[in-house]
């Protein structure tokens, strides 16, 4: 089960240190406890075994004294005798054992009592104890003892030794068939064992306060100790450690403590320093880096401000210049060996007029043009100023210290060269490199969509040139030729005096002199740019043509009045105009039916007609289903004519926007 750290409780590193060691202590003050106890207990043991022994011992004394008289006279008889003569009883060494052992007893000292397996006096019937260790010495006739518990409760330690018959004892046990040596019985001893579990007791309790006493102290020592030596270090060291983790690289270590604390404090001292100079660093690189993004912002600000080159390139040299902090520079375009400059700024005419003629220098402008950055000092300015024809340019290297010619590239192509000079030494480092190769491949991208722009305007005006020589061909080249046949025709009929004739042929020639004019200005019409969206141009337009051609049309919009690329509205309205100028001219119909679906990813033209059909018609418009088709396709769209089911011809273009953006 995991704990929240929200109820933890804490402790600081000198009370944890003193608890641990404490806890370290008080374990060792335990098993030392428990070691010195169970000797002394051990000892205890040892010490009231001896006691029993020497009492044995004294009591055996005295049996062997009396047995060596052969009995002892008293004048008293005591409890028993063994015999009477004169007035004395005769006493034997159990008699006296017996009656020492009452009288021991009555005292409250200790007891005896003699036994054995084979009694005479059944009085000295032997207990559980006594008939277990009588038992033992059958086989071992050594010392036995035990530890019993007394009817009162207290404890009593029992100690019986062996006794073996003698001359003495066979007097009266004779009948028994001992012989002189053989166990007999046993005599015990019973000593009460409070006194010394009492000073057990009392020393166990000294043992323990004493245990208690030293661990406290130490703790106590310990903890006063290890917060001076080393709490009150770590502290300092801490609260460094969190100012620098808060940014403020100003605290430093002050500890002499003369050990490892000491060092701690050094290292941490000379890792803030450290620390703050790398923040430093970084806070400088963080800059420049800024200044280049923006330097790159900016150039990318002047590529897409203009479409004049000479325009964008002024602008971003200029901007270049003041990124880079250098002197003065110019930008060149190439085209083959031909440099030609088209900006410069702040650079001086000797200059200038050697990077003119550079395309002369085979080595550097190949190397140039294959991509390679080069950057110019005293030492290798004999790459730019070799088979110059300047006299001043081989002592440039007095004056300019250095000079970066940046290749302009776009797709692996060098399309221009940037030339940056700095009277300063050094000015130009791989970092300030790197931002020059960035801002040079932006330039040469830029340069080559303008090139792509000039040659895509070209483009544009030779397909237009030659959409209006079909459209001439096919409308006024042939009605001229019609009409030149048809005066020809009437400059006969005049001379031949047909006037009749000659008024039917001038009624026809009227209709195709207005219909050729009618062309004409379709195609001036056609010419113009949409000033309007892509819908309401459409409207305007049908609303015009329906006037000028009597032609009926239905025109439906649906996707809102938006407005598109310029691309896209222009090539639509020309498909459109072409499509309505075939139905015109060679359709036959009487009705047309335009619709523009404007959608998320295309637009959708759809023009049909209630005319002759898409064979008859394509017989005479054939140029125009083609020019219909090539204006979809260019803009990667899709162009379909079809045959209505019910008459008439069905025409469909489709045109992408995913590669355009509404404007």
């Amino acid at each position: 089960m995991k704990t929240n750290p929200a109820f933890r409780f804490s402790l600081s590193l000198g009370t944890r240190l003193a608890l641990n060691i404490g806890l370290v202590i008080a374990l060792a003050s335990l098993f030392l406890f428990v070691g010195l106890y169970r000797q002394e207990e051990q000892r205890a043991m040892q010490l009231i075994n001896k006691q029993a022994e020497s009492l044995l011992s004294a009591m055996v004394v005295v049996r062997e004294w009396v047995s060596s008289y052969k009995g002892i006279w008293t004048a008293s008889p005591g409890e028993i005798f063994f015999e009477e003569k004169n007035g004395y009883y005769l006493k034997t060494p159990a008699m006296v054992t017996k009656e020492l052992s009452l009288l021991t007893d009555t005292k409250g000292y200790y007891r005896f009592h003699i036994t054995s397996l084979q009694l005479v006096n059944p009085d000295n019937a032997p207990d559980t104890f006594e008939h277990h260790a009588l038992t033992v010495f059958e086989a071992n006739a050594e010392p036995f003892t035990a530890i019993e518990q007394g009817d009162s409760g207290e404890a009593l330690y029992r100690l019986m030794i062996p006794l073996k018959a003698e001359e003495s004892c066979l007097r009266c046990h004779s009948d028994l068939g001992y012989q002189p040596g053989d166990v007999r019985g046993g005599l015990s001893v019973i000593l009460p064992m409070d006194e010394i579990n009492a000073s057990l007791a009392d020393s166990r309790q000294s043992l323990a306060f004493s245990a208690a006493a030293i661990a406290a102290l130490v703790m106590a020592a310990l903890y006063f100790l290890t917060h001076r030596a080393v709490v009150l270090p770590v502290r300092q060291l801490t609260r460094i450690t969190e100012a620098v983790g808060r940014g403020d690289y100003e605290p430093r270590s002050s500890l002499v403590t003369g050990n490892e604390l000491q060092t701690l404090g050094d290292a941490l001292n000379q890792m803030i320093v450290n620390l703050q100079n790398s923040r430093n660093v970084l806070h400088q690189r963080i800059e420049q880096r800024t200044l280049e993004l923006a330097a790159i912002s900016d150039v990318a600000q002047a590529v897409s401000s203009s479409n004049d080159l000479q325009t964008i390139m002024t602008d971003a040299l200029a901007r270049v210049i003041h990124s880079a902090g250098v002197d003065g520079g110019a930008v060149h375009l190439v085209d083959g060996e031909r440099m030609d400059c088209v900006s410069s700024r702040n650079l001086q005419d000797h200059l200038l007029t050697c990077l003119n003629k550079l395309g002369n220098r085979a080595e550097l402008f190949a190397r140039l043009t294959a991509g390679e950055t080069f950057v110019l000092t005293r030492e290798n300015w004999n790459l730019f100023s070799e088979n110059c024809a300047d006299e001043d340019c081989p002592n440039a290297a007095n004056r300019e210290r250095s000079l970066a010619l940046v290749p302009l590239l776009s797709r692996g192509q060098t399309h221009g060269i940037l030339t940056l000079h700095s009277r300063a030494e050094n000015k130009f480092s791989a970092e300030t490199l790197q931002l020059l190769n960035c801002i040079g491949n932006q330039l040469g991208v830029a340069i080559e969509n303008a090139r792509y722009q000039g040659q895509v305007e070209q483009m544009a005006i030779l397909e237009e040139r030659q959409r209006i020589s079909r459209e001439l061909h096919d409308s006024l080249a042939q009605t001229l030729s019609w009409l030149n046949i048809k005066v020809e025709i009437l400059e006969s009929r005049l001379q031949s005096g047909s006037a009749e004739k000659i008024q039917d042929e001038l009624a026809n020639v009227h209709r195709v002199v207005r219909d050729a004019c009618y062309d004409v200005r379709e195609s001036i019409d056609g010419l113009r740019h949409p000033a309007d969206s892509l819908p309401t141009s459409i409207a305007v337009w049908i609303a015009a043509f329906r006037k000028s051609s009597g032609l009926a049309i239905e025109y439906q919009s649906a996707g809102g009045d938006v407005k598109l690329p310029p691309v896209v509205e222009a090539e639509a309205l020309r498909i459109l105009q072409e499509a309505l100028t075939n139905v015109r001219k060679h359709a036959q119909a009487s009705q047309a039916w335009v619709a523009l679906q404007i959608k998320q990813d295309f637009i959708e033209l759809t023009v049909e007609d209630n005319g002759i059909g898409l064979d008859a018609a394509a017989k005479d418009g054939h140029f125009g289903l083609r020019i219909m088709r090539e204006r979809a396709e260019r803009l990667k769209g899709s162009f379909e004519a079809q045959a209505r089911s019910t008459g008439g011809t069905r025409i469909l273009a489709r045109i992408p926007l995913r590669n355009y953006s509404r404007i």
